[in-house]
Parts: structure tokens; sequence; C-alpha cells
């Protein structure tokens, strides 16, 4: 059986906002409900997340941009979610994010995108 060893994991969220005049209205709600629900959620091998907003590239001129679409009030935000993971292996971190926060996302999907080992020689900030 294989120690327990930091990770980190990214998790890709896709967030529903109702009510959004604007983009940056749509994106300051959702990373405001999202870390009221990371914040909520029952974890014990999950230490903290970081919320940043997805970025995606236009498809004729490649320039980035935020992952927000707002029709009607309604808007979708892509978000993503890098936590600190306490667990076995990389398949074992994924497993343990999704199941911790899951609780708190009922319905929404969380999909890894990327989990890599935690330097273990790295200094602390």
């Amino acid at each position: 059986m294989s120690r327990s060893e930091q990770y980190w994991v990214t998790l890709s969220v896709p967030w529903l906002v109702r009510g959004a005049h604007a983009g940056q209205d749509a994106i300051n709600i959702s990373v405001s409900e999202v870390g009221t629900r990371v914040s909520e959620a029952d974890t014990t091998h999950v230490d903290h997340c970081d919320i940043s907003i997805q970025t995606i590239s236009c498809t004729t001129c490649g320039t980035p941009m935020e992952a927000v679409l707002v029709v009607a009030e309604t808007a979708l935000v892509g978000l993503t979610l890098e936590c600190a993971v306490t667990a076995r292996s990389t398949e074992d971190a994924e497993q343990t994010s999704r199941r911790e926060l899951g609780s708190a996302f009922d319905g929404t999907p969380l999909v890894p995108v990327g989990t890599v080992r935690a330097d273990p020689h790295s200094d602390p900030e």
C-alpha cells in the first residue's frame, strides 16, 4: 500500500447564472456562488481550492477570451477549481476531489482536466 501524498487536481466546472446582465456580472456571481459551495463542502482530503475563469480561444483568430456566454440574462461561465488533495495516486486524487466536493455541487459535473503530484521539495510560500 502506497503512502498518501499531496496532488494538485484541476476540475472544470460549468456554472449557470440567471439574471446576469453582462459577462462580468456573471463572472462575479459564479465565483461567489462556487466559492460558497466549496467552503461549505465537507472535505477531509481536499485542503483548499483556487477558483479561476477558464479561457477559450477564438476559432478564427486564436485570441484568448474568458469562457462566459450571456444570452437573455442567463449565462454559462466556465470555471476551474485547482485543489490541493491528499491521496495515494493521481486517479485517487481525482476521485477524492470529485467525491468530497461533489456533494456541494449536486447535478453539476466536476470534470478533471489535469492532476499533478505536488513537488515535495518546493519552498512553502
